[in-house]
């Protein structure tokens, strides 16, 4: 699978788990150095192993309060949660 393919897929899977956690696409972009977060963060993705087990994950769960433990976003994630 070519880069863009991979960064392609990375930003599906990581808006929707952020969709999914309720995290906006304002705190996404808007969070202090935000382009930079964003980029490391679909980077982070595209680099996953478990590309299939997320996907599936968002088809069980319309809504979650944390990403799977495999999640290499977990934390950044959590991070921009809003209560």
């Amino acid at each position: 699978m070519g880069l863009f393919t991979r960064l392609d897929r990375a930003s599906v899977l990581y808006n929707g788990m952020a969709d999914r956690l309720g995290v906006g696409e304002t705190q996404r972009i808007d969070q202090p150095a935000g382009a930079a977060a964003y980029r490391s963060a679909l980077l982070r993705c595209s680099a996953c192993a478990e590309a299939e087990a997320c996907a599936g994950w968002q088809m069980e769960h319309a809504r979650a309060d944390a990403a799977p433990g495999y999640c290499r976003n977990r934390g950044a994630l959590a991070a921009l949660r809003v209560e």
